[in-house]
């Protein structure tokens, strides 16, 4: 574009040249020529400008990672012009890595139908994206001049992260151990006498404290009570969030992957962070996959802080009453520790994570 528009003027000053050196009605038509196709593209360029509307259609509000993600953008010639060439600079932002990514549609609009544009955006991070359309480029008939349109359309997507099946060895102090809960187990009974987990026959060795009186003196037989077993919180995975080290996108992936491994091991668990925005912790139980994806599209949009002492505080009065079997943390430099010990350091780069290598004990 600039080589043409300095061609252009280099023609034109030639001419100019030629006009004051001959008396030449040629050379006097290739300057009125060149005078009047730049006014008009002037006020071409204008007219377009004012005449041209470009929208961006509504995007999913989710998608997976690695995922093909379609990005529509309407087209719209309102002049009388035939046809206007534009070029539309659209940036796409990441959150979670700050990453800023600039991608060019080109394409020609008529006056009597709209043009739709489409690009197709693969994210290899998660966090929140934001896309938004930069500016518009409109360009003459011959490509020597043209304009700049600001564009203000914008959307956020959220790329969540993929879920691994991760090694993980629950040991028996979590398995036995007994948190309070609302919510008891279906699958096995238990030691807590506030809840009934069924009504079965008297066996030799079970204790007279547990025989159901009442229901024995109907069934005319003695039967038994067996109690409920909590599901309680046995396990806290704490998202430190402290921005020595954004790591967010591989903490997110790390910590999904965990919780859903945990989950196939049965062992029901509590996702915590600190968010700075209203100084207070955010707990999520995780008791099915639908946890999983609810607290990811929370995590989504949280930002890293640098008030520790707020933070740690907070932590501290949380959880002041609350006991569990193993806590493990995850840190923005990619550290993972369990009870206080370093147990493995993440990679830096999300490729080379291998997820199958990542044992957990808890």
């Amino acid at each position: 574009m600039v080589r043409r528009i300095i061609a252009f003027f280099a023609v034109f000053l030639l001419t100019l040249y030629c006009f004051f050196l001959y008396d030449d009605e040629i050379v006097t038509a290739m300057l009125v020529v060149e005078l009047i196709y730049s006014v008009f593209s002037m006020i071409s360029l204008y007219v377009m400008r004012r005449n041209l509307k470009i929208t961006m259609a509504q995007v999913l509000p989710i998608a997976e990672k690695n995922q093909q993600i379609p990005i529509q953008i309407l087209v719209k010639n309102t002049s009388r012009i035939p046809v206007i060439h534009f070029r539309i600079r659209i940036r796409v932002e990441n959150s979670f890595t700050g990453e800023q990514k600039f991608h060019d549609l080109k394409g020609a609009v008529t006056g009597k139908h709209p043009e739709t544009l489409i690009l197709m955006l693969q994210e290899k991070s998660c966090g929140n994206i934001h896309i938004s359309l930069d500016h518009c480029r409109i360009y003459d008939i011959l490509f020597l001049f043209r304009t700049t349109l600001k564009l203000k359309e914008f959307q956020d997507v959220g790329i969540l992260p993929e879920c691994h099946l991760l090694p993980v060895e629950v040991t028996r102090r979590t398995r036995e151990f007994i948190a309070d809960a609302e919510e008891f187990s279906d699958r096995e009974s238990g030691d807590d006498p506030s809840e009934v987990y069924q009504i079965r026959e008297y066996r030799e060795k079970d204790s007279i404290h547990d025989v159901h009186w009442k229901l024995s003196a109907k069934a005319d037989d003695l039967l038994v009570k067996e109690h409920g077993r909590p599901l309680g919180c046995v396990v806290l995975i704490w998202l430190n969030l402290e921005s020595s080290k954004n790591k967010m996108s591989i903490l997110l992936e790390a910590v999904a992957s965990l919780s859903l491994s945990m989950l196939e091991e049965k062992c029901v668990h509590m996702v915590a962070w600190y968010e700075p925005e209203n100084q207070r912790i955010r707990k999520k139980r995780i008791s099915k996959e639908e946890h999983i994806y609810e607290l990811l599209n929370r995590l989504l949009y949280v930002k890293p802080y640098s008030d520790i002492e707020v933070a740690q505080s907070q932590y501290e009065e949380e959880f002041r009453a609350m006991s569990f079997s193993t806590v493990v943390e995850f840190r923005m430099d990619g550290s993972v520790w369990v009870n206080q010990e370093q147990q493995m350091q993440l990679p830096d780069k999300e490729e080379e994570i291998r997820w199958e290598e990542l044992y957990f004990t808890v």
